[in-house]
């Protein structure tokens, strides 16, 4: 009984431990999106070619 007892808390130390594991690397990829996400968003914003391509996209969903 004792034997199990150690395992029980060694079992559940490591599924906390893979747990953790698992949030950091969806923070790690999440943080990594948004920066590519950044990086893609501010040239269009300061280019002067923004203004035509959202008419563009509207006649293509026109169509």
């Amino acid at each position: 009984m004792a034997k199990s007892m150690y395992n029980f808390g060694k079992h559940a130390r490591e599924k906390a431990r893979q747990q953790k594991q698992m949030e950091k690397a969806e923070k790690r990829m999440i943080a990594k999106q948004q920066k590519a996400n950044m990086k893609t968003d501010a040239p269009n914003a300061d280019s002067n070619t923004a203004g035509p391509e959202p008419a563009e996209e509207t006649s293509k969903s026109i169509a």
